[in-house]
Parts: C-alpha cells; sequence; structure tokens
C-alpha cells in the first residue's frame, strides 16, 4: 500500500497529512508504528459503523413522514 497513490484534494487535509506523515517517519520504534496503523484502520471501521447508522437513521426518519 503506497500512501502517495492517495490524493488529497483539500490543501489543508494535503497540509496536516505532510506534517503527521513527516512525524511518522521520526518513529523508529516499530511497536508505536504498529499501534498506530491499528488504531487508524480500527478508526477507519467504526467511521463506516457511524455513516451506516446515519444512513439507516436517515431511513427510518424519511420512511416515517410518509
Amino acid at each position: 500500500m503506497n500512501p502517495d497513490n492517495i490524493e488529497l484534494e483539500n490543501l489543508s487535509k494535503n497540509f496536516e497529512y505532510f506534517k503527521y506523515s513527516s512525524e511518522i517517519d521520526k518513529i523508529e520504534n516499530v511497536q508505536d508504528l504498529r499501534d498506530i496503523a491499528k488504531s487508524y484502520y480500527k478508526l477507519y471501521l467504526k467511521q463506516q459503523e457511524v455513516i451506516s447508522s446515519l444512513s439507516f437513521d436517515n431511513l427510518t426518519i424519511n420512511s416515517n413522514k410518509e
């Protein structure tokens, strides 16, 4: 997986990415890197749960209006 293949369109998000990627590059402890990767993946999965829940809630609200 190459992060350079992912394009960020928002300039401020791009800046944030480069700021944190340089901090990550300084990490020498492999366990810290593993924990960061696991945390970000788990946050991604949580985001999917929340988005799914919001979509379901929106469908429920819309169906109750009819």
